[in-house]
């Protein structure tokens, strides 16, 4: 059987929302931070495991360990999701943007959408720290572009639109 590829190329599939003061507002598009302007998504999601070897086994043993999450990212910079609305009463994370959340170590909830936010769509969901912010342009991109990288603090959850 023929796999069913999650097809993205509409540009409003591959959506993510940040916010900071609960994950229920990192479901509302009107409290959340939209990230903009991304031109990948990586979700990461890497077992660890600890390998070791006993004087009476010719092999190694492996046992897992915690895994390690985090999502990554590029973007190109949009002003107001980068460095915030400045508008008090705005979420931290949209109040602050990508920088301010990352610079004041802010955990915060996300959600990766992968089709779209609409009833029945799929989304990742967890929260983190934002990190690996590294604004760059130069003359063959005349746009400011950045990774972002979301340290995720525990598990990643699958969930759908209602």
């Amino acid at each position: 059987m023929p796999a069913t590829p999650i097809n993205v190329s509409a540009g409003s599939e591959a959506v993510i929302h940040l916010a900071q003061a609960t994950a229920a507002a990192a479901n509302s598009a009107a409290d959340a931070l939209i990230v903009p302007g991304m031109t990948d998504v990586t979700v990461n999601n890497s077992v660890g495991v600890f390998r070791f070897k006993t004087l009476d086994n010719t092999a190694e043993s492996a046992v897992t360990t915690p895994a390690t999450n985090s999502l990554s990212l590029n973007i190109v910079v949009d002003k107001t999701a980068f460095l915030g609305t400045g508008v008090g009463g705005d979420d931290d994370a949209k109040e602050t943007g990508l920088f301010g959340i990352s610079k004041n170590k802010t955990k915060v909830f996300f959600n990766v959408y992968l089709d779209g936010t609409n009833t029945g769509s799929t989304f990742f969901t967890g929260s983190g720290f934002v990190s690996g912010l590294a604004p760059t342009v130069n003359m063959d991109s005349p746009v400011w572009v950045t990774p972002v990288t979301i340290e995720v603090d525990g598990d990643l959850a699958t969930n759908t639109v209602p």
